[in-house]
């Protein structure tokens, strides 16, 4: 349903304080759990760092926000405990919607609404990261890993979505003007996106080839890799997964389904604090 401009902005009005409420009812199963609670002032400074980073990236914020969801989510990490607890989920906030604005961008490109990361997924893969031993808790390590995984991924997922659309239709029988439109519709020039995709696989061809020339077999005598630190880590597992089929990146349906009713139970318990 399309709300007049006037009606919308009246329900961001109110907004503020609706999030800042839900934010403060998680303090039962943080307090209860874990030891840790927000103060109203602490939880009104994630709200407002949540809101200035809907508006930095040019999101449009519907319902309470991720904040109370994702405090949920991250809290059996064991990274979250401390003084620092209000900062920590203000900057995983932000990092949230940084990393949803980078994928919106890609989604606005590519005319694909079946092909979207849930904002379910998206703090499963986040938490991934930052539970990882390369993140070991540190958002910015955690953000620098999902865009070099995550939105990359989607690219790829996208293009080729896109380009096995366009030859989807290529075969239509024997009429020889269909065949001709076909094979003309063939030889369209590839969007930005695919672009993007093909070059970016490209440079790693290209990097893995030039390190393979440089150093033969004993690249690793004279260069040390980072990632041999983290070997075996689902971050990288999940990079080299993805690679090899950017499909993986969409969680099952089944997946999401247990995500919506872990999401229900966590609101049914934090609206009783509200």
């Amino acid at each position: 349903m399309d709300f007049p401009l006037l009606f919308t902005e009246q329900l961001a009005a109110l907004a503020p304080a609706r999030q800042k409420a839900q934010v403060l009812a998680t303090n039962r199963a943080a307090m209860g759990s874990y030891g840790i609670q927000l103060t109203p002032d602490e939880a009104a400074m994630i709200v407002a760092a949540g809101r200035e980073a809907v508006r930095a990236e040019g999101l449009v914020l519907f319902g309470g926000g991720i904040t109370p969801r994702l405090i949920r989510w991250f809290l059996p990490s064991g990274y979250l405990a401390g003084n620092r607890y209000a900062q920590n989920i203000a900057a995983l906030t932000e990092a949230f919607y940084r990393l949803r604005g980078a994928l919106q961008e890609l989604y606005d490109k590519s005319d694909d609404p079946d092909c979207v990361l849930s904002d379910n997924a998206l703090l499963d893969y986040m938490y991934r990261f930052y539970t990882s031993p390369q993140c070991a808790g540190d958002v910015d390590e955690m953000v620098s890993l999902a865009e070099r995984i995550l939105i990359p991924a989607m690219r790829r997922l996208l293009a080729k979505r896109a380009e096995e659309r366009s030859a989807g239709g290529s075969h239509y029988g024997t009429d020889s003007e269909l065949l001709y439109a076909d094979s003309f519709a063939e030889m369209r020039e590839p969007t930005d996106l695919e672009r993007e995709a093909w070059a970016e696989d490209f440079d790693q061809r290209y990097r893995a080839a030039m390190r393979r020339d440089v150093f033969g077999q004993y690249e690793a005598d004279y260069v040390e890799d980072p990632a041999d630190r983290f070997r075996g880590s689902d971050a990288e597992e999940l990079e080299r997964m993805l690679l090899r089929n950017p499909e993986l990146l969409l969680p099952s349906e089944s997946q999401e389904a247990e995500w919506a009713d872990m999401v229900e139970k966590w609101e049914e318990e934090d609206a009783q604090d509200e």
